[in-house]
């Protein structure tokens, strides 16, 4: 029988065992509750049955353990409790800790640990707005033909969409993810897209699989609903990532659509060069900025590498403690620094308000609206022409086409609101525009048996550089939007090695992380009051972060697995590839140079990551569908048009035969009011 809540797992007096164990890990004081009654409690009750099942094993072996060792006799002090849960097998104590810290200080929603550790989500006197969503159609209400079908709500297909609308095309935008509001996409910080923890809100959803070949040709399954193997970062929501992302709206540099030119071919690589350079783009990037709306200092030395026609549309957000602290230390290293772009309301624009500085900026909803995403910028814009027709829960499973390379519409399954039950939709078009990210939309030219064979080649997304210290000076604040100040002195530098990427100071960590890193302090800090002060009282310490170009790897691609199909027949992504050497070399790189900031800032105890890139997806996937001049070494001509077929577009990360030492989404978008607006539908 599967355990519904804590009465139905436990009897009374191991609920009581229970109690005293997490508020042991977690002790009361004068100020806050523990453990147990501080979110450990709740979370059991309301989740043993589905995401926290997995605790019911290590709890009971605990149980037993410590009734044995007489973890509960009356006569035991808090001391010595605390040592007999240091003496439990490592495995066990480990999964108690994960237990107690994601009970208190992440829960569902609001749990204790935020009051400890002086956490607030939301400033005090904010009061958080949830405007509705877009209005949808339902399945019936959807007709048999339009000129253009849009599969992918995110940042460039709701451009794309917006473009075509604007033109006076009738455009059925379809998204396979719910129209959710911003109360559900912020304040959990389990269920969230961050954390990635247990069945995310904006993810794929359970039994979303997909197959991570290894080099020596074992293969691990990546699930979509956070627990296990999770395959990265991407939002599936209206809005896409852009509903939930930092916000960082960065250009690439002119170099970065050179990349071949300027530091060769390595072997064992895909790496190319754009169809066209920085200038072709520079007035989508204009057009964006401003239909987006940007906060940004355009006489900063970041901006000073991409020639604009003016300056941003809303000034750069205020300075703040890291700003300071952070370009000083850059300063002293002969390192310029500047505000970071972001597409956050400064000040009041487009009837939405300017930003609040929340605490959870990262990976969650606004609570004011004024991060900008495509979901309040374009897609309302695009509605407004009355061209334009939104279909939410909706999985587009094939292109229909006429084998001859001319799509004839799309095949779609659709979910029916407020029920369970789903139907099977064929629509007919005149256009299909596929923009469904990096993996998604490979596996949905290749399972409609469109394109040539680079569809599915040149998988890339970033690497990741990073410095963290574990003490040092108090640099920043808790306060949003998480990230302040960035160096490009590493982009294309002298160096060069590879590209480079830019560097920026790491947000202050969310509760949970922070006591998940206290487990790495100089002492230890797990349980007990020491973990309690540590967590009350430690400050913001430093840390920088680095998006680093990476160079596609040969055997990196994204085909169709032969066996796994998903709930609704359609064979399932399987990923391959191992990070090219050239893209460890400059990881490490530029984790050296994180290191360096730290440890001008004053870091202590610092430790570094570099990771070179992630064969298995993540949320700056791109490439799998490139474009270029050749249909021998590309998947679609400069246009964004497929290769072989006559009115197939894609418009999204695919399309980009390099990914820059930046967040791509800027680009994104940019590439994609491009591609639209150079289709005849949108011409005639």
């Amino acid at each position: 029988m599967t355990a519904t809540g804590l009465a139905d797992a436990f009897a009374p007096d191991d609920r009581d065992v229970l109690r005293t164990l997490f508020d042991t890990i977690i002790p009361a004081d004068e100020e806050t509750v523990g453990g147990w009654d501080g979110g450990v409690a709740r979370l059991l009750d309301e989740h043993l049955q589905d995401f926290m099942s997995w605790a019911l094993s290590p709890l009971r072996h605990a149980l037993a353990d410590l009734e044995k060792a007489g973890f509960c006799d009356t006569a035991s002090s808090h001391t010595a409790r605390e040592r007999l849960l240091a003496e439990l097998p490592e495995q066990t104590l480990g999964a108690l800790l994960r237990i107690a810290y994601e009970g208190y200080y992440a829960g569902t929603s609001a749990p204790a640990g935020w009051t400890t550790t002086g956490f607030t989500p939301v400033p005090p006197g904010v009061s958080p707005l949830d405007p509705d969503p877009a209005l949808t159609i339902r399945p019936e209400h959807v007709r048999p033909h339009y000129d253009v079908i849009v599969v992918g709500a995110g940042a460039g297909g709701v451009v794309a969409a917006r473009e075509l609308a604007a033109a006076g095309r009738d455009v059925l935008l379809v998204e396979r993810g719910a129209n959710h509001r911003n109360s559900e996409l912020r304040g959990n910080h389990l269920q969230g897209k961050r954390a990635e923890l247990y069945q995310v809100t904006a993810g794929a959803g359970q039994g979303d699989l997909r197959i991570l070949e290894q080099p020596d040709g074992t293969t691990t399954t990546l699930t979509g609903s956070g627990s296990g193997q999770a395959y990265g970062l991407n939002a599936m929501t209206v809005g896409g990532g852009t509903r939930l992302w930092q916000g960082m709206a960065w250009r690439f540099y002119p170099e970065d659509f050179k990349m071949a030119s300027t530091y060769g071919v390595p072997a064992e690589s895909t790496l190319a060069d754009w169809p066209f350079g920085y200038d072709e783009l520079a007035t989508y990037y204009d057009q964006v900025e401003q239909q987006l709306g940007v906060s940004g200092d355009a006489t900063s030395p970041m901006a000073a590498r991409t020639p604009r026609t003016g300056p941003y549309p809303m000034p750069a957000l205020p300075d703040d403690m890291a700003r300071a602290r952070f370009g000083q230390a850059a300063a002293r290293l002969g390192w310029d620094t500047s505000p970071i772009p972001f597409a956050i309301n400064s000040v009041p624009r487009d009837g939405r308000a300017a930003c609040v500085r929340c605490a959870q900026c990262v990976g969650h909803a606004c609570p004011v609206d004024a991060k900008n995403g495509t979901q309040n910028t374009f897609l309302p814009r695009a509605l407004a022409t009355g061209n334009c027709s939104l279909l939410t829960d909706t999985r587009a499973t094939q292109i229909t086409h006429d084998g001859h390379g001319r799509a004839t519409g799309v095949r779609l399954v659709t979910r029916h609101q407020d029920t369970s039950l789903s139907s099977e939709l064929q629509v007919t078009a005149d256009v299909v525009v596929v923009a469904t990210g990096a993996i998604e939309t490979p596996r949905l030219l290749l399972a409609s048996g469109l394109g040539n064979e680079w569809v599915g080649r040149n998988h890339h997304s970033h690497g990741i550089a990073m410095a963290s210290a574990l003490g040092g000076p108090h640099v920043k604040s808790t306060d949003g939007p998480g990230h302040s100040v960035a160096t490009v002195r590493f982009v294309h530098g002298q160096q060069k090695v590879w590209g480079g990427g830019v560097m920026f100071d790491l947000p202050a960590p969310y509760p949970l992380l922070k006591a998940q890193v206290g487990q790495f302090a100089s002492p230890p800090v797990r349980l007990g009051h020491a973990h309690k002060a540590w967590m009350r009282d430690s400050r913001v310490f430093p840390g920088a972060l680095s998006m680093v170009q990476e160079i596609p790897h040969a055997t990196a691609r994204v085909g169709l697995d032969p066996q796994r199909t998903d709930a609704l027949g359609m064979p399932v992504a399987r990923l391959a590839g191992t990070p090219h050497s050239a893209s460890v070399e400059a990881a490490q790189y530029m984790a050296d140079r994180c290191r360096e900031w730290v440890e001008e800032l004053g870091g202590e105890s610092i430790f570094t990551m570099a990771v070179p890139g992630a064969p298995q997806g993540a949320e700056h996937s791109a490439g799998t569908a490139r474009l270029g001049a050749d249909p021998r070494t590309s998947a679609c001509d400069p246009t964004g048009l497929l290769w072989n077929t006559a009115n197939v577009y894609v418009a999204d990360a695919s399309l980009h035969p390099t990914n820059g030492g930046f967040n791509p989404a800027l680009t994104v978008m940019a590439n994609a009011m491009r591609v639209a607006q150079l289709m005849p539908e949108t011409r005639r």
